[in-house]
């Protein structure tokens, strides 16, 4: 697992155009150990995304027929050296469910025209959720609608009805789009699942185009579209008149940053004007360094 520990290291570093069948083999590895962080179980496809080397469906059967420890049942991916999650089909039917009743309130932030962007991220992007998880969404705005955005996105998580599993915990404006170069990041990025391209999510792949070195088999995820619905609260129009809007902008914003701030206990976490990153359990720092240690231990 040497030459893919490297490669970890070096996480912009764009692979070599084929590979031998042992270092394929290697990659399926590290993929698997990935998913085993999640108790999941990727199909063929999903390793392909995944895989940190250039690939095909063809290349990794023929290479998973010779390798002893791999095999494929029902086109799922399995290694002897993770053990079976039994509840996989139970997450992945929590998640559809989750998914379908944040459909309306999602409609309501599709028809926004102040939101360019909008896509479900984390596990349900992923296809499996717990019974107690929510639904994590990215939403891209405007310049100068970030902090008007997130309070839309929170009343409707608090106040409509089929709010209650939305988690708009990352909203960013179109010109702070860049993301660390980390292998977490470009799996983060390549699983999410567009709901809107006004030019947004469109702009998030053209600024983190490094993803494609790290993941060179994986492209964006076709735009999943759902109707428009506009059920805005009162205020909303107030938001979006031109003078009054800006100043509640820049209200919101600088109370809301210095409020998050002071209680943020997370290095991942960011609040600033144009970003709103509210990744407080420090999940990607956990999983890179499980990660690791899975890597290690079937090295």
């Amino acid at each position: 697992m040497a030459s893919i520990l490297k490669l970890n290291r070096n996480p912009g570093n764009v692979p070599m155009p084929s590979v031998s069948a042992e270092y394929l083999v290697e990659a399926i590895d590290e993929v698997l150990a990935w998913s085993s962080l999640f108790n999941d179980h990727m199909d063929v496809e999903s390793v392909l995304r995944n895989l940190r080397v250039k690939g095909s469906i063809s290349s990794i059967h023929q290479a998973i027929e010779n390798t002893p420890h791999l095999c494929v049942e029902d086109d799922v991916v399995y290694s002897d050296k993770h053990g079976r999650n039994l509840n996989i089909q139970h997450s992945k039917e929590v998640a559809s469910k989750h998914f379908k009743k944040t459909v309306e309130v999602l409609s309501i932030l599709n028809s926004c025209k102040q939101i360019t962007g909008l896509a479900v991220t984390g596990s349900v992007a992923a296809g499996m959720n717990n019974d107690d998880g929510d639904v994590d969404v990215m939403i891209i705005t405007k310049p100068g609608w970030v902090w008007r955005v997130r309070a839309l996105a929170i009343y409707l998580s608090h106040k409509h009805p089929g709010g209650q599993l939305l988690c708009p915990n990352m909203v960013l404006s179109e010109e702070s789009l860049w993301f660390e170069k980390t292998v977490y990041t470009a799996r983060e990025m390549m699983q999410i699942i567009p709901i809107k391209d006004s030019n947004g999510i469109t702009k998030l792949y053209d600024v983190n185009d490094w993803v494609k070195g790290v993941l060179p088999n994986a492209g964006k995820k076709p735009l999943q579209p759902l109707s428009k619905k506009r059920d805005y609260p009162w205020w909303w129009r107030i938001m979006k008149l031109p003078l009054f809007g800006q100043l509640a902008e820049s209200f919101e914003a600088q109370r809301r940053i210095k409020q998050l701030k002071s209680t943020s206990t997370s290095d991942e976490a960011i609040y600033s004007k144009s970003v709103c990153r509210g990744h407080e359990n420090s999940h990607k720092t956990r999983i890179e360094a499980e990660y690791q240690n899975v890597l290690e231990a079937i090295s």
